[in-house]
């Protein structure tokens, strides 16, 4: 059977970077990353923008089925599914990040605005910035972008101005990620709705504008955006074969 992609008529497109494989078999789409050491960033992807061709505004319904090869303590890097803004064109692109998605970050990856948000795990999550504008550096602006941000002090400033103008809403979700789950996402104007199993497990009483992108992804990555220390990141080594699988994906405009 493999996976069940709907609307069919959707651009989807399987990406693999460095020591990954988007495989299908009667039971999965499967987004496998390869055993690595880490010097090379690896990612397997599923998504439907296919570079920047964001069309998806609330009210949209998501509806996943999926599990992890391994246990939550096993796995490293970054994973998840639903909609965000951000990695679709070649280059850097600078611009307020929006995202409504299931989301996955090992150690020593920490995603939060608020000091008291644990932001690694398993996790419902809505990140909400103001939109309309995006701007496109050049290789070496965004790099030195990036290494100025790598101070700690100039990163906590960036972060704390963060923190006055974005929303963030996010709660982890205490489930078995090996066993096959159902996975809804309702995003509505005002509010997105995040449900495991028909059962509601967060509400964020907020919503990016859009549009955004859908994206399904397994990497190796770390991420760290902490109040405390600022701003890192970088590739983690892998261990042993570990993979995000897929079974069903629907994605429709509500009512």
């Amino acid at each position: 059977m493999g996976a069940r992609l709907l609307p069919p008529n959707r651009p989807w497109v399987r990406m693999t970077m460095g020591a990954a494989e988007v495989m299908e078999d009667t039971e999965a789409l499967w987004l496998l990353l390869r055993p690595g050491s880490g010097e090379r960033y690896a990612d397997a992807q599923l998504d439907d923008y296919g570079g920047s061709r964001f069309i998806w505004r609330p009210p949209v319904r998501l509806y996943v089925e999926a599990r992890f090869s391994r246990p939550i303590e096993e796995l490293v890097g970054t994973a998840g599914f639903g909609f965000w803004n951000a990695g679709a064109a070649p280059g850097a692109m600078a611009g307020p990040p929006s995202a409504v998605w299931f989301f996955f970050a090992s150690p020593p990856s920490r995603v939060a605005l608020d000091p008291s948000d644990p932001g690694r795990g398993w996790l419902a999550m809505v990140w909400q910035s103001p939109g309309g504008w995006w701007i496109s550096l050049p290789e070496p602006a965004a790099q030195a972008l990036q290494r100025l941000l790598e101070h700690p002090a100039l990163a906590r400033m960036a972060i704390a101005a963060g923190r006055r103008w974005m929303a963030v809403s996010q709660r982890s979700i205490p489930i078995d990620l090996t066993q096959w789950h159902q996975y809804g996402l309702r995003w509505h104007r005002k509010e997105v709705i995040f449900e495991v199993d028909r059962e509601e497990i967060h509400r964020a009483p907020f919503a990016p504008k859009g549009p955004l992108g859908f994206v399904a992804w397994i990497d190796n990555q770390f991420l760290v955006v902490d109040p405390s220390t600022g701003l890192s990141g970088g590739s983690l080594s892998v261990p042993a074969v570990q993979a995000l699988a897929l079974r069903w994906v629907e994605i429709e405009f509500a009512s």
